[in-house]
């Protein structure tokens, strides 16, 4: 397994970035020369592009199941375009996969090879970078990911209050492209290939309702376009111990299988 750690300035954000990229090693003689499955990897509000590699136990996942993982840092972006800030939904969808791709060439650039998945606000984040551009993206994995436009705006001056009209500004987000169900529908429509989803969430999460409004979102289109699977952990919370079974879960959801390491040739 190879672990880089990654600085550059994005032009997108005018500012350094940060992301770290894990490749499964391939053992000598060195022959494999095929391209890479990719799992584009959110940590949460709280997290950073380190939060995955301390704590779960991604880097041993990535060298079993034989695919690169993408572990970006995004701040408190929640991954879209801010209001008042950067434009972290066009970094992560346009700008990242290009450095990425041509500083690391065995990148899989193909939509088959390219998953995204992430937790809390990296769950939120994956879902809205996923729905608005099912081009990029075979599957979806959501863990403890609810939709922020469930969420109601109080703006009471407090630090959540500013936090979130940084991020999505004080007007109604439904109906916009900061609202999931919406992003869904507008996918459905265009008639393009669609992402596979699969969402799970603790039974014990404080943030349960707002999963549960996404899994009666997906359960209600006709012919479960998503191939959508829903999954509630007994016993689990808003925890990494739940995380790091679910992104397990998640591969094997993929149909990837430990010790299958290179696709192509």
């Amino acid at each position: 397994m190879a672990l880089m750690e990654t600085h550059f300035f994005s032009e997108v954000l005018e500012m350094e970035m940060q992301v770290n990229v894990i490749l499964p090693q391939e053992k000598r003689p060195y022959t494999g020369d095929g391209k890479l499955k990719v799992l584009w990897l959110l940590h949460g509000g709280s997290g950073d592009h380190t939060a995955w590699q301390r704590m779960s136990r991604i880097e041993s996942y990535a060298n079993q199941y034989g695919i690169a993982v993408v572990l970006p840092g995004v701040l408190n972006s929640c991954y879209t375009n801010m209001a008042h800030g950067g434009r972290f939904f066009i970094y992560m969808t346009e700008e990242l996969p290009a450095i990425l791709r041509h500083l690391f060439p065995r990148l899989s650039s193909d939509r088959e090879d390219n998953y995204i998945s992430g937790l809390s606000n990296g769950g939120y984040g994956c879902f809205r970078i996923g729905l608005a551009r099912p081009d990029l993206y075979a599957a979806i994995g959501a863990f403890s990911a609810g939709d922020k436009s469930d969420i109601a705006l109080v703006n009471d001056g407090s630090d959540r209050a500013y936090d979130r009209i940084l991020l999505f500004g004080e007007g109604d987000m439904k109906e916009t492209e900061n609202d999931l169900k919406f992003l869904g529908r507008q996918a459905l429509a265009k008639g393009t290939p669609l992402p596979r989803v699969y969402h799970s969430c603790g039974s014990e999460d404080p943030w349960l309702h707002l999963n549960e409004l996404m899994r009666v979102f997906f359960a209600g289109l006709p012919g479960n376009p998503y191939d959508y699977h829903y999954r509630e952990a007994e016993g689990h919370g808003h925890t990494w111990e739940f995380w790091d079974e679910e992104i397990v879960r998640f591969l094997e959801f993929l149909g990837l299988r430990k010790g299958t390491a290179y696709i192509g040739s």
